[in-house]
């Protein structure tokens, strides 16, 4: 009878184990099944913002061409064709932009910094410097001046008031002791 009781445990434990092996593996699918899905939904939504990007490129190339009729026309032949030079260029990369997947966009920008490393860092240093005005511009204003109609005189902030350095009133020997 002992060897029965062994025998109903021991197959027992094997069914469990089998059973938490299909769990752990049912877990497994579903998680990657999940991770892929929100893979798949992250990847669509850069690629839409980089279609929205190239759209907006083109529209600022269209009115860079515009400008560049009205400069040709007029006394500012010179600059009219560097400013249409300009807005070709930039329609060309609108179009590469859309054409292409986001990894082969890395990898354009990638070959442009091996290339061109001056210009990639200017590029990148006008791009940090654009968007810190932006993020500046947009943030709200933490000193509640919008709406005061106090007349008390501003005061300047830090970052912007002028330097004030106070000399020492007394001198200090290396032993620590002061003399007035």
């Amino acid at each position: 009878m002992i060897d029965h009781g062994e025998n109903v445990s021991g197959s027992t434990a094997a069914d469990l184990k089998q059973k938490v092996s299909e769990d752990i593996q049912s877990v497994t699918d579903f998680a990657h099944r999940e991770a892929t899905a929100a893979s798949d939904k992250a990847k669509e939504a850069a690629t839409d913002q980089k279609n929205i990007l190239a759209n907006k490129l083109g529209g600022v190339a269209q009115a860079l061409e515009k400008a560049a009729a009205e400069l040709e026309n007029g006394e500012n032949r010179d600059i009219g064709k560097l400013t249409r030079n300009l807005g070709t260029n930039l329609r060309n990369a609108s179009a590469r932009i859309e054409d292409r997947s986001l990894s082969e966009i890395a990898g354009m920008a990638e070959d442009f910094g091996r290339k061109q490393p001056l210009a990639f860092l200017s590029i990148a240093a006008i791009a940090g410097l654009a968007a810190s005005r932006f993020l500046t511009s947009s943030a709200p204003n933490s000193g509640g001046e919008h709406g005061s109609t106090s007349s008390s005189p501003k005061t300047l902030t830090p970052s912007r008031a002028p330097s004030t350095s106070v000399a020492p009133t007394s001198l200090t020997t290396t032993e620590g002791r002061a003399y007035d």
